[in-house]
Parts: structure tokens; sequence; C-alpha cells
């Protein structure tokens, strides 16, 4: 899905850029040997492919990180150094609190304890439901964004091998012979 325009613009343009000057950089070099103009345009080229690469790599190990922060599976956290000095209903509201965290982490039901010290098991809201719903909704769509990332990342290697490639094979044309002083217009 494209989100912003702009930025489609702007990759599309770099990447038809950057995918004819590597083909055509790579096939002069190959056909005429290295001189000044297709090693500059090969570099910049392949440059702009590292670049734009690079850039999507990134941004898919920062995602991949950043996910792997958030999903690990969370310890309970621990009672309160002062539990037995608490009131019962100090206690059960301390007690739903971490059965709440626990539910919107891991999606797990926890157990609380109330106020007549009975273990009993969370039953969720339905605003809790909804909160929970949006926590997986973020991270089906992190997980999407970097698993599009990687794709886009591998995609850039693809159209630079391919461009180098096309270029080589390009070169093995024939090249045609220079036109000399006695060859003008149909002179044989």
């Amino acid at each position: 899905m494209i989100e912003n325009w702009v930025d489609f613009v702007f990759s599309v343009v770099g990447g038809a850029t950057a995918f004819l000057s590597l083909f055509d950089g790579t096939r002069r070099l190959c056909a005429y040997g290295a001189h000044r103009k297709a090693v500059l345009m090969t570099v910049l080229a392949v440059g702009i492919c590292a670049l734009y690469g690079g850039f999507a790599y990134w941004k898919y190990s920062d995602l991949t990180a950043t996910l792997s922060t958030y999903q690990r599976k969370a310890a309970a956290a621990p009672l309160p150094a002062n539990w037995s000095r608490l009131s019962p209903e100090k206690k059960e509201v301390v007690s739903v609190a971490r059965a709440h965290r626990t539910f919107m982490e891991s999606g797990t039901l926890a157990s609380y304890v109330d106020r007549a010290g009975v273990t009993r098991t969370l039953a969720p809201s339905q605003e809790d439901l909804l909160r929970r719903e949006r926590v997986v909704a973020y991270y089906a769509r992190a997980e999407y964004s970097a698993r599009g990332s990687l794709a886009e990342s591998l995609l850039w290697l693809i159209i630079a091998l391919l461009a180098v490639l096309f270029g080589i094979l390009m070169s093995l044309e024939k090249v045609p012979a220079p036109a000399g002083p006695g060859r003008e217009h149909g002179d044989a």
C-alpha cells in the first residue's frame, strides 16, 4: 500500500535512474574499458542502490528489534515488598492491576487475590479486550511493515545485480566500427 505519493514517486524515479545508470555504466565499462564517465556513472548508481537498499534494511532491523523487545514473554511483576502489611482492599487493587497488565502484555488471563483472600481469574472487560486488540493490531502492522522493508532491501539488491548482468550481456554485442574519413554516407 502506498502511504505517501511523493515518497513513491521519488523511489520510482530514483530506482529507474539507478537501474539505467548502472546498466549503461556497466555496459560502457565492459565494451569500451574504464573511462571517467562510465566509472562515475557506475559508482553513483551503485551508491544509490546501496543507499535505498541499506535504508530499507535498516528500517527492517529497527522494526524487528522493536518488536522483539515488546513481544518477549514478560516476567510476572513481583509482589510489593510490603505485601503482607497491605490491607485486603489494597491487595485486591494491586493484584487486579498486575492481572490487567499481564493481560495487556501477553493476552493471558492471570489470577488475582480478592478481598476475602480467594484467588480468582481475571475476567477482562470489553474495554480491556479493545485495548488488547489495538496492541495486537499494532504488532501485526509492525510485522507486516518489517517484512515489506526486508523485501524492499532484497529487491534493491536484485535490481542492482540484474542491471550489472544486463550491462555485461549488452557489452558483448558487436561494437560498430567508427566511421573512417573515406566512409561517409554510403561511400564504398
